[in-house]
């Protein structure tokens, strides 16, 4: 297929181009226009709606519970885990004076972590912890709240201890990105969704992409001065040698719950497992500690043996007693890597990647993306 004069005029030649529309290169879309708004800027999304996790989340803004916390301690180094926790936050109060809290659909019932048998020596180091903390947060990080496990309606048998981030929120991550979709096209951003990048060459003074053409035989190329890679798990097609493993989530929802008693993001073993109420509602995701093996795929398919684990958790831990029944379930991929730190790697001067959101993209991602503004376009 030939394009017309008009095509190659006014939709293949721009200053950016963002490989992904997840919440990560709209995010990075929209620094990039609002420090300069003459900027051209596409994005290209392979997917009619954004793949990856971005829409497929359970709607977290968190930044890390008690035990995982501790956990990344000993595995990155204590340093190394607070500034992290630090990048987590400030990404949300990013993402937040953005679009501001209705168009996220953000509410502040705060945050708290299931504690079991296995990890009760952690309370010991909730005000070693909070210290460590207190130059991020304006206010006490973590507190216990055992007396709101039974108001909460969980299995005390299972549930010790219980402690309480007022700092954790959740959002509605439909509206989040439909709103982050209308602000960037408020900014002059041009999105193309159903175009799949085959592959990116650079030349001596652009970079091309080509992309499958589903009208016709022919590919289309689309040129930019400089190209951002922000499809994360799925940046192994482009830069195979990037450490970079993909990570399955599966997540299921229930029916509105008669007299659901908690409202609030909830976490547990070391941040594994995760559930929050929508209205009536239980959003539940995680499990992949289960099975690691056959969560390492970018394939968008369900897990039984995880399903099956949720639902047992669901009826002995978080609604023991109470009638429910599963809606349905989903799955979402995300991009790890051994150090748990997002990772912005220069291709070449003209290309840039940023991988590795290790589960925490709608924490990071308005994070990342103000770093990769200022080294693309200083």
């Amino acid at each position: 297929m030939s394009l017309s004069f008009w095509e190659k005029e006014s939709f293949i030649n721009y200053d950016f181009i963002i490989v992904g529309s997840g919440i990560l290169g709209l995010s990075v879309a929209c620094e990039i226009k609002e420090n300069d708004p003459k900027r051209s800027v596409l994005v290209l999304e392979k997917g009619i709606l954004p793949s990856g996790a971005s829409t497929k989340n359970a709607g977290f803004a968190c930044f890390g519970s008690l035990t995982e916390i501790l956990s990344d301690f000993e595995r990155i180094g204590e340093a190394e885990t607070i500034e992290l926790v630090k990048n987590r936050y400030d990404g949300i109060n990013i993402l937040r004076e953005r679009l501001g809290d209705e168009k996220t659909g953000l509410l502040n019932y705060g945050g708290y972590e299931l504690i079991n048998g296995d990890h009760l020596d952690s309370l010991e180091r909730i005000d070693e912890i909070n210290n460590k903390l207190k130059f991020i947060f304006p206010d006490i990080t973590f507190e216990l709240t055992n007396f709101q496990i039974s108001e909460f309606g969980f299995n005390q048998e299972e549930v010790k201890a219980m402690v309480y981030s007022r700092f954790e929120s959740q959002i509605d991550t439909g509206r989040m990105m439909s709103s982050l979709i209308e602000y960037s096209g408020s900014l002059g951003v041009k999105i193309i969704n159903g175009c799949k990048v085959d592959m990116i060459n650079e030349k001596e003074n652009y970079v091309k992409l080509i992309t499958e053409n589903y009208s016709g035989k022919e590919k289309i190329s689309f040129n930019a001065k400089s190209v951002i890679v922000c499809t994360n798990a799925f940046t192994e097609k482009f830069y195979p040698e990037l450490n970079i493993k993909p990570g399955r989530g599966q997540v299921i929802i229930t029916k509105p719950v008669k007299g659901l008693k908690f409202k609030g993001v909830f976490h547990f073993d070391e941040g594994f497992y995760y559930f929050r109420n929508f209205g009536e509602r239980v959003i539940f995701g995680g499990g992949r500690n289960m099975d690691f093996e056959t969560e390492e795929t970018s394939e968008f398919e369900s897990n039984e043996i995880i399903l099956k684990d949720l639902k047992n958790k669901l009826d002995d831990v978080i609604l023991p007693g109470m009638e429910y029944e599963v809606d349905y379930s989903w799955s979402g991929i995300m991009g790890f890597n051994d150090s748990k730190r997002p990772e912005i790697k220069q291709i070449s001067d003209r290309i840039t990647a940023a991988i590795s959101c290790n589960g925490m993209g709608i924490a990071l991602s308005s994070f990342i993306a103000k770093k990769i503004r200022k080294i693309v376009d200083p």
